[in-house]
C-alpha cells in the first residue's frame, strides 16, 4: 500500500472523480455559450489567426494558422487565436467565463457520493489575484479562455457538462445504480434521473455551439475527423492540455520527460443528431487528443451502440450479431 501511495502515477486514486486536470480546448464550447449568452460576440463575428496573439511581452501561440476564423470554425479546428481575442479585445473576462463554467458544475463537486470527489477549479479574477500575491494580470484571462492556467475539471465533471451541451440545458446529478433487482430479474427499486439544474442559456447559442461540435468530428477540418468510425454517429471536441513542466521527485531523468507530456483529452456525445450517451476520454500525459483520446471514444460509443443492437434482436450483451457489419477507422473519407 505504501509502494503504491507513494507511486508518482498514483495508481490508487480514481481519477475519474478524485483527479483535477487542465480541460484544454474541450472548455472551449463553454467560453464560447460565455460570450455569446453576455452579447459580446455573435456567429458572424471573424477573427484572424496568423498562428499566435502577441500580447504584452507574450506571444500566445495557437496550434495552426486558421486564417479568417468564425465560432463555428473556431470549435471545430481548435483555435486558441479566437478565443485568446475573446479575452484580450471582446470582454470575456475570467469572471464571465468562470460564471458560465460554475452554471454547468464545473468547479464544484458533482455530489456523487462514492470516493473523495475533487471539485476542480474555476478561477475568478479575485481568486487569480490573491493566489498572486495581489497581482493580476490580463493573460490570466487568455488562458482561461482555453482552459488553462488555474482552471481543472474533473472527468466526470466534463461528461456531465457535455450532457448539458447535448441535452440544452439540463445538468444531472450523477447516479450509479440505475435499479436494484432480485436474482430472477424482478425490480425491487428504480431511481429515476435527478435534475441539479436547468441553465438558462438561450436555445439559438446551445445550436451554434452543437453543430460546431458536430463540425468537429464530422467536417475534414475538424480535430477528431481522423479518428471517427463510419457507423458511429457523435460530436464533440478534442482537447490537448499543456502541463507544468517540472522535475519530478524521486523519478530518473529518463522518466520526466513522461510528466511533462500533454493530456489528451476528447468530449463528446452520441448519437449527434439525438444524443443518448456523454462520454469522456482522458489519457494522463497522453498527447495529442485528436489522436490518442477521441479513438478510445469511439470505440466506447461503439461498444455501447453494440450492447443497444443486442438488446433489439433479443441476444445477451456480447453474443456476435450475424446480421452486424465490421466498422473500421475512417481516413480522408475512405472506409
Amino acid at each position: 500500500y505504501r509502494r503504491l501511495y507513494l507511486d508518482p502515477l498514483k495508481a490508487a486514486l480514481d481519477k475519474t472523480v478524485s483527479g483535477a486536470y487542465p480541460p484544454g480546448s474541450t472548455f472551449k464550447p463553454f467560453t464560447a455559450l460565455a460570450a455569446l449568452e453576455k452579447g459580446l460576440i455573435d456567429s458572424h463575428m471573424f477573427s484572424q489567426c496568423r498562428g499566435g496573439l502577441a500580447f504584452g511581452k507574450r506571444t500566445f501561440r495557437c496550434t495552426h494558422t486558421h486564417g479568417a476564423t468564425d465560432l463555428h470554425k473556431a470549435i471545430a479546428e481548435s483555435c486558441n487565436v479566437y478565443f485568446y481575442r475573446l479575452a484580450a479585445e471582446y470582454g470575456v473576462g475570467m469572471d464571465i467565463i468562470a460564471e458560465m463554467g460554475q452554471k454547468f458544475g464545473l468547479g464544484s463537486r458533482t455530489g456523487l457520493g462514492v470516493n473523495a470527489e475533487a471539485a476542480g477549479k474555476m478561477p475568478t479574477r479575485a481568486w487569480m489575484t490573491l493566489r498572486n500575491k495581489g497581482q493580476f494580470r490580463l493573460g490570466f484571462g487568455l488562458n482561461a479562455a482555453i482552459g488553462q492556467g488555474a482552471t481543472t475539471v474533473t472527468v466526470l465533471q466534463l461528461a456531465l457538462a457535455y450532457a448539458a451541451l447535448a441535452n440544452g440545458g439540463t445538468l444531472f446529478q450523477p447516479q450509479i445504480v440505475s435499479a436494484v433487482e432480485t436474482s430472477a430479474g424482478t425490480v425491487v427499486q428504480e431511481f429515476s434521473p435527478r435534475v441539479r439544474r436547468q441553465l438558462d442559456i438561450r436555445p439559438e447559442n446551445f445550436a451554434l455551439v452543437q453543430k460546431a461540435l458536430v463540425a468537429g468530428v464530422n467536417e475534414t477540418s475538424g480535430t477528431a475527423y481522423r479518428a471517427r468510425l463510419a457507423d458511429v454517429s457523435m460530436a464533440g471536441k478534442t482537447g490537448t492540455a499543456q502541463v507544468s513542466h517540472h522535475v519530478v521527485r524521486g523519478e530518473e531523468a529518463e522518466k520526466v520527460w513522461y510528466f511533462n507530456r500533454e493530456h489528451a483529452w476528447f468530449a463528446g456525445y452520441a448519437p449527434a443528431r439525438s444524443p443518448e450517451v456523454a462520454v469522456v476520454a482522458l489519457v494522463e500525459h497522453g498527447g495529442a487528443g485528436g489522436k490518442h483520446a477521441a479513438p478510445i471514444a469511439f470505440e466506447v460509443v461503439k461498444a455501447y451502440q453494440d450492447i443497444q443492437r443486442a438488446r433489439a434482436a433479443g441476444l445477451k450483451p456480447g453474443a456476435k450479431d450475424p446480421t452486424q457489419k465490421a466498422t473500421v477507422p475512417v481516413k480522408g473519407g475512405t472506409p
